[in-house]
């Protein structure tokens, strides 16, 4: 019996695991009665189930990413102390620099005006107008810019500048107004003013540090440009406009005087002080003048001059200033070079203009007929003379003039045949009677009879 009951309890045990599993100690009664109960939780444990789905849909996307970011949040924050940590330093150490440096590089600091005027040996006084363009309001500190050639290849500047405090918004004006500078590099100031001269257009290099201000952001850059200024294009259009003899000469030996245009091509004010010039036929010299003051503004400037004309040095050199002469006689005219003498201000020579324009040439051609009218009206004024006695008085002998013109090809037997006393390389009826022609034409204009 007893092996019996236990294969029955084995055999109830296995065919009721849920009432060994629910049952409170193993009944067939509370096994009975849980069965129903189990069936109820698991329907309601179901529904449950059911009715947090939608609820879990219903959540919106900004809802999701407020759960996610309160779950994460000192992961974003680790993060975004790690980047900017990065990227702050970049920001202001290479892109905001890189930023104004290229503004900087892109400003093109034209020169529409300005002036450079010599006041003593070792001083300037410069104006320059110019203009900068950003696409950002920028406020810039005082600056410093130093003047250069930049084809020179040691850095040498040769006269600072100051750029005043700027407020930059779009493209706006800079006026840098009677800055007196000393020069720092004379022979550098020299190549530069030759080239202002002798070329239509001269290289203006500048470089400086300049501290810029985009709102609360502060950076520093550097400007080196170099602009292209239109220049004196050696003085082309140099012209003597009138002239007139003083006679009898003054005291001090001035005995000429008229006008001349001293042409300036450029877009700078050039100020050079009392410039005299030496008059030249050929290579002889024949006169010293002077012109006061000379203040050069872009365009024509027609100046006052005096001086002395070395009466005797021409009649002494008559056959070579002719010869000299031949090609713009040729076409009617005298031809009159000028070269630079001595440039002073207030009793100072200023060495590097002198440099420059002692070592120039430029050439003034003048209408024969308007140049003998002019110094014949010196003497006559209107009224009537005697031409004959007026050249003896002036030249020591009234037909020096004729008698050059009409024995040019004569044979000096004094000096060795077959040498030209005076124009051995002038074709002959050259100065004739057309010459003589032309000279009484103008007496006649000189004395209002033409």
């Amino acid at each position: 019996m007893a092996s019996a009951f236990r294969e029955d309890t084995s055999h109830y045990e296995a065919s009721s695991p849920t009432t060994s599993i629910h049952g409170g100690r193993g009944e067939g009664s509370e096994g009975t009665t849980n069965a129903p109960g189990r069936q109820s939780d698991e329907t309601s444990s179901a529904d449950h189930v059911t009715e947090k789905t939608p609820v879990a849909a219903l959540l919106t996307k900004k809802q999701k990413f407020k759960r996610h970011c309160r779950r994460f949040w000192w992961w974003y924050l680790i993060g975004l102390i790690i980047f900017l940590a990065i990227f702050l330093p970049i920001l202001f150490l290479v892109i905001i620099p890189a930023i104004v440096q290229r503004i900087l590089d892109n400003q093109k600091m034209p020169v529409t005006g300005g002036a450079f005027v010599a006041i003593t040996p070792e001083k300037l006084n410069i104006s320059i107008t110019t203009s900068l363009d950003t696409p950002l309001p920028a406020a810039i500190d005082p600056v410093t810019l130093l003047m250069y050639n930049h084809e020179t290849p040691t850095f040498s500047p040769f006269v600072n500048i100051t750029l005043p405090p700027l407020h930059i918004d779009g493209e706006t004006e800079i006026v840098l107004a009677d800055q007196t500078v000393m020069i720092t590099n004379e022979t550098e100031l020299i190549t530069w003013f030759g080239n202002v001269f002798d070329q239509p257009k001269v290289a203006l290099s500048t470089r400086g540090d300049a501290k810029i201000h985009l709102g609360a952001l502060h950076s520093n850059g550097y400007i080196d440009k170099t602009v292209e200024v239109p220049s004196l294009n050696k003085l082309s259009g140099f012209a003597i406009e009138h002239m007139k003899l003083l006679y009898p000469a003054l005291d001090n030996g001035t005995n000429i005087q008229g006008t001349l245009n001293l042409p300036n091509w450029g877009a700078l004010t050039l100020g050079i002080g009392n410039l005299s010039l030496n008059l030249m036929a050929g290579d002889l010299r024949i006169g010293l003048i002077t012109i006061y003051e000379v203040l050069l503004p872009p365009g024509n400037n027609s100046r006052y001059f005096n001086g002395e004309l070395y009466l005797d040095v021409l009649m002494q050199n008559i056959g070579t200033i002719l010869s000299a002469q031949s090609d713009a006689l040729n076409d009617g005219n005298v031809q009159i070079d000028a070269t630079g003498n001595a440039t002073v201000v207030n009793g100072q020579h200023i060495r590097f203009i002198e440099a420059v324009l002692n070592h120039r040439r430029v050439a003034s051609t003048i209408p024969v007929t308007k140049l003998i009218g002019d110094l014949v009206s010196s003497f006559t004024n209107g009224s009537q003379v005697s031409i004959p006695d007026l050249l003896d008085d002036v030249f020591g002998n009234s037909t020096l003039i004729q008698e050059a013109l009409s024995h040019w090809n004569a044979t000096d037997n004094d000096q060795g045949a077959g040498r030209k006393r005076l124009l051995p390389s002038v074709k002959r009826g050259m100065f004739g009677s057309s010459t003589l022609t032309l000279l009484k034409l103008g007496m006649k204009m000189g004395m209002g009879k033409y």
